[in-house]
């Protein structure tokens, strides 16, 4: 054998051995997933949260060529389900839904008390952002927010309003709103938009505060009244409803739903799963579905997702700093 052939013979076998080396992390990527993925809902079944993720993955199963298991982990506002999200085993088999702000608040309010932080993420996508909503039973005696404030005033400590419960982006608008006008309520704290509904319309509750897309069907179907929406300008689904600043409550409120994996997921199956993400999302079927269950859409890669967060996360700490809730 000549010299030149035997070079070429031996360029060949270091590819081969360069592949060789490669293959079963490449194999291993090809392969995920090999089982079923928990996807932790940290709110109780029914709720938006709940229902979106449902959705969602039930899509995204064709585009991750696996199935998704939700796993409803509710408490503490989310904090529960989020600490479960974050402190899971990074392997790619445990991912969750996570709601900005609300995730963002329990690390800031509690400190060390609470088992997770914003960098214990790797962001997925975002999916969902929702305006907040304030409203009554469509039979109540109110029909305006300030109606709702004189009557509160005239009454102290006697009006029952329905919210999210403590570490939730309601409870903080709630604070506020209260705050801003005097006022001296009962709060009353619930897991999931189901039940807090539900007490709303039997009468054990006068107001509820929550997500406007969770009460659609009944906002449609003339059960609910509501009386203002925490977007800048008019809602394009309730054009009726004033915001909240026309209601002469000063504030905003947006609330996000997005995917997340505990950080130090392998990133070849974290890219697997936001490709799959970016896919449903785009999935003409998936915005027809989404639009027929009253979904507000509002894609966000990992990057910006990432980006969306660390912004909300220096603002609401500078909030806390200037008012503790």
């Amino acid at each position: 054998m000549n010299m030149r052939k035997g070079s070429r013979i031996a360029m060949v076998l270091a590819t081969l051995l360069a592949l060789t080396a490669l293959l079963p992390q490449a194999v291993f990527a090809q392969d995920y997933p090999k089982r079923p993925i928990t996807a932790i809902v940290a709110f109780g079944a029914g709720g938006g949260t709940d229902l979106a993720a449902r959705i969602i993955l039930k899509f995204a199963e064709k585009y991750i060529g696996g199935i998704f298991v939700v796993e409803n982990k509710p408490g503490a506002g989310g904090a529960l389900g989020f600490t479960a999200i974050a402190q899971a085993k990074p392997d790619g088999y445990t991912i969750g839904m996570i709601n900005p702000p609300s995730v963002l608040f329990n690390p800031i309010q509690l400190g060390d008390k609470v088992k997770y932080k914003l960098s214990d993420f790797a962001l997925i996508a975002n999916f969902v952002s929702d305006p907040g909503a304030i409203m009554v039973s469509y039979d109540s005696k109110f029909k305006t927010l300030p109606e709702v404030v004189a009557w509160a005033k005239a009454n102290p400590g006697k009006l029952r309003i329905g919210y999210g419960g403590p570490g939730t982006q309601e409870a903080l608008t709630l604070r506020k709103w209260i705050a801003d006008n005097d006022l001296k309520v009962l709060k009353v704290p619930f897991e999931g938009t189901g039940t807090n509904l539900t007490a709303l319309l039997g009468g054990n509750t006068e107001v509820m505060f929550a997500n406007a897309s969770e009460i659609m069907p009944q906002y449609e179907a003339k059960q609910i009244r509501v009386l203002a929406v925490g977007t800048e300008k008019r809602f394009s689904w309730m054009p009726e409803v004033p915001t909240f600043k026309e209601g002469g409550f000063n504030a905003t409120q947006m609330a996000m739903r997005g995917l997340a994996a505990p950080k130090g997921i392998d990133p070849a199956n974290l890219k697997k799963l936001a490709d799959a993400m970016k896919k449903t999302f785009d999935d003409p079927e998936f915005q027809a579905k989404a639009k027929e269950v009253n979904l507000p859409l509002d894609y966000q890669g990992p990057e910006q997702f990432l980006k969306t967060l660390q912004t909300l996360d220096v603002f609401y700490r500078a909030e806390y700093a200037a008012n503790p809730w």
